[in-house]
C-alpha cells in the first residue's frame, strides 16, 4: 500500500476522530497512531477497523526507504557516482538507470519502498 493509500484510507476512516481526540498532535504517523490507540475508546469503529492496516503499511514504507542505501551500495558507487554523498541526488539518479543496470535486490528495494 502506498504513503497516498494509506493516507486517504486514513483521512477517510480516522478524520474526524483525529480532529476530536488529537487535536495539537503533530501530524506524524508515531504520534498520530498512539494518539487514536489512547483514544481507542471514543474511536468510531471505522477508524479502528481500518488505522492499525494504515499505520502498518506506512512503518513498512519507512523501513523500505531506509534500505534502499544498504540494497543499493554497489549501484550508487558503479552507476551513480557523481552523486554520492547527495541522498536525493543518488535516487534520482538510481531511478533514471535502466533497470537491467541495477541488481535485483536494488531494483526490489526501490519497489518496495514506492520510488517506483
Amino acid at each position: 500500500m502506498s504513503f497516498e493509500s494509506a493516507t486517504t484510507i486514513l483521512a477517510g476512516s480516522c478524520g474526524k476522530d483525529i480532529e476530536a481526540n488529537c487535536l495539537g498532535v503533530s501530524l506524524d504517523a508515531t504520534r498520530l497512531k498512539e494518539c487514536l490507540s489512547r483514544n481507542l475508546d471514543s474511536v468510531s469503529a471505522q477508524c479502528r477497523a481500518d488505522y492499525i492496516r494504515a499505520f502498518d503499511a506506512i512503518s513498512k514504507r519507512i523501513a523500505s526507504r531506509f534500505s534502499v542505501g544498504k540494497a543499493c551500495e554497489r549501484e550508487k558507487t558503479k552507476v551513480c557516482a557523481e552523486t554520492l554523498g547527495k541522498p536525493g541526488e543518488t535516487i534520482a539518479c538510481l531511478l533514471k538507470a535502466p533497470v537491467k543496470s541495477l541488481g535485483w535486490g536494488c531494483n526490489q528495494a526501490l519497489t518496495q519502498a514506492g520510488y517506483r
